[in-house]
């Protein structure tokens, strides 16, 4: 885990390079740490930017991220984030053809958890 002044500086110098705005690396990089993505923050921060370039935000970036994570490390699929999940061998639909939703832990969830004494809210 980077120090909040490391990470600072990778989020700013990655909002420069790409088409991501600080505030969304800080939001994805929060929401896939809750989420308990695998890849490390520096990892996380390059992907979005690079998502970025592909007019990937927010949402959707995250939710490619978690996906994604679930099946490859990062130094696998560098570069190719974009591709279809189809083409990094991430499967987007169950037997049924349901579609399968990324395992995204989102803030309220994490509290309503604690209450139910299931975790620890942040």
């Amino acid at each position: 885990m980077l120090l909040g002044e490391e990470l600072r500086l990778i989020a700013y110098n990655t909002a420069i390079k790409h088409n991501i705005t600080t505030s969304m690396v800080h939001k994805g990089l929060y929401q896939l740490g809750v989420s308990g993505c695998p890849w490390k923050d520096a990892d996380i921060v390059e992907a979005l930017g690079d998502l970025g370039d592909y007019g990937v935000h927010n949402l959707f970036a995250v939710e490619r991220i978690a996906r994604i994570s679930e099946v490859h490390p990062y130094s696998r699929v560098k570069g190719l984030l974009y591709h279809s999940y189809e083409s990094l061998g991430v499967k987007e639909r169950d037997e049924n053809g349901e579609f399968i939703a990324p395992k995204l832990l989102w803030k309220e969830n994490f509290f309503n958890r604690n209450e139910r004494g299931e975790g620890n809210a942040p």
